[in-house]
């Protein structure tokens, strides 16, 4: 089989599964758009659950049932924007503005694959595996280390009382916990460890233990030219 023909095979096999991702996506996004104040599967289970007596409900999982459309639908829905990750990763569109403020990116440039959302406390940054990544402000290191699924390596930065940032999915660590670290330390490097897709930055702001969307936070950013 030649290089070319290869090629060509494998191109067509990632595009035919990257179409197949997204028509299920869309399935799933209408599946949990908002529609009459709830989602259409949580809708669908109190049509048919609700009103029913007791009597008719014994031995049906309800909590099991509750679960999956309040907590399942939605993660599958996020399980399958972060897999257009692999496919379609976009190219670094956007440059952080230099200033003068407490605050500042975590990446001087990058890709945004992923926004914050209610079931996505945060955002994607994408950018070549092994960019370094700094803190968005000075601070102490909380936690530096790494879960199998999820986050995999992450650090969660305390900057006072009420703020701390999280940066997930590294490649590396470069930080202990207890550090003192600057907005010019090396806290680790972009990765795709843990549950990703592809190589990312997955940063978190939370203040007073709330996420909160680091576009509310962070300096203004600029589309690339």
């Amino acid at each position: 089989m030649s290089h070319s023909f290869r090629s060509g095979f494998f191109e067509g096999v990632r595009r035919a599964a990257y179409n197949y991702m997204k028509l299920i996506r869309q399935r799933i996004h209408w599946l949990i758009t908002p529609y009459h104040g709830s989602n259409r599967v949580s809708r669908w289970f109190r049509q048919h659950i609700e009103n029913r007596p007791i009597q008719e409900l014994v031995g049906i999982p309800l909590a099991g049932l509750a679960f999956m459309a309040a907590v399942i639908v939605p993660q599958t829905q996020a399980g399958f924007e972060s897999t257009e990750l692999y496919f379609n990763t976009p190219k670094t569109i956007m440059n952080a503005a230099v200033s003068d403020s407490r605050f500042q990116w975590p990446l001087a440039s990058f890709g945004i694959s992923q926004d914050f959302s209610g079931v996505h406390p945060g955002m994607d940054l994408t950018d070549p595996a092994g960019t370094p990544i700094h803190p968005v402000a000075d601070g102490t290191v909380a936690y530096a280390g790494t879960i199998l699924m999820g986050y995999g390596k992450h650090v969660i930065v305390k900057h006072n009382d009420t703020l701390e940032s999280l940066y997930a999915h590294l490649s590396q660590i470069d930080v202990r916990e207890g550090q003192t670290v600057t907005k010019d330390t090396e806290l680790g490097a972009v990765g795709a460890t843990g549950w990703a897709t592809g190589n990312h930055l997955h940063l978190e702001i939370h203040v007073n233990g709330v996420a909160t969307n680091p576009l509310e936070v962070l300096p203004e950013l600029k589309a690339q030219n």
